[in-house]
């Protein structure tokens, strides 16, 4: 049986092959003779570009501006899916009265929000951050509910029959079991903020990462939309990959296939 190390060992060199396949590729094109660099810029212009606003500050704001927006709304949307989701999934009463009101929206794109949103808070700060919120939530509830009403019930009965309270088998035993939906719903909420970040910066926003693929857009700057494209997956996939790790931690007992 294979262990660990050689599991790990194997993800890891498929993944560094997967993404030389694909750096192998555009290098390969964006040298072909009929290229044209202001359509797919060389790889030597994208690095260019990142020192060029790293070393004039441009860069480490936006990221940081992002990474708020993000991060705020994140821990919002999720907190509240966390909350919600878990009474809703647990108790009749709560379904009743919010699943109905859960299923009418949740159809709606977060980003078809941003024209009423403007209209109530206007263009600042805090109506960025409750776009990404409501992506956040939408997304992470519908797993929360879901792992709360799939919860074995020989864990309910035997909790019930040593004793516990309704209340008791709810915070010691739904939730613990409920947690590897719990933690599916936070990482799709991540995908879903990043998503959403860059149609929130654009509510006047004056920096930010989004703000800076508009600009690139705006001037024409290619290599710089393709830069920052490059950071927001690489921040994506880190944070996924933290996620990944809490999930493992948290997961022991688990007999997920890895």
């Amino acid at each position: 049986m294979p262990t660990w190390n050689t599991l790990g060992s194997r993800r890891l060199l498929l993944g560094v092959l997967s993404v030389a396949t694909v750096f192998a590729a555009y290098v390969w094109v964006t040298n072909l003779p009929d290229n044209n660099p202001a359509l797919l810029p060389p790889i030597r212009d994208i690095v260019t570009s990142f020192f060029t606003n790293l070393t004039d500050g441009n860069l480490i704001t936006a990221l940081g501006a992002s990474l708020f927006r993000i991060g705020m709304g994140f821990l919002i949307g999720t907190t509240l899916a966390l909350v919600l989701g878990c009474l809703i999934g647990w108790y009749q009463t709560m379904e009743y009265i919010f699943d109905p009101l859960i299923e009418a929206v949740r159809p709606i794109p977060p980003l078809a929000y941003i024209p009423i949103i403007i209209i109530w808070f206007g263009i600042g700060e805090f109506s960025r951050v409750l776009i990404i919120t409501i992506a956040c939530f939408m997304v992470c509830v519908v797993n929360v509910i879901a792992g709360m009403k799939n919860v074995p019930q020989v864990y309910v009965d035997a909790a019930s029959t040593m004793g516990a309270t309704r209340f008791q088998v709810f915070r010691t035993v739904a939730v613990p079991a409920a947690t590897p939906f719990i933690i599916t719903g936070y990482r799709i909420a991540l995908a879903a903020a990043w998503t959403t970040l860059v149609a929130s910066e654009l509510l006047a926003a004056q920096n930010g990462l989004g703000f800076l693929l508009q600009e690139g857009r705006r001037y024409f700057l290619t290599d710089q939309v393709m830069m920052i494209i490059i950071i927001i997956g690489a921040c994506a996939f880190i944070m996924d990959r933290i996620f990944r790790k809490i999930q493992a931690r948290l997961m022991q007992w688990s007999e997920a296939r890895e």
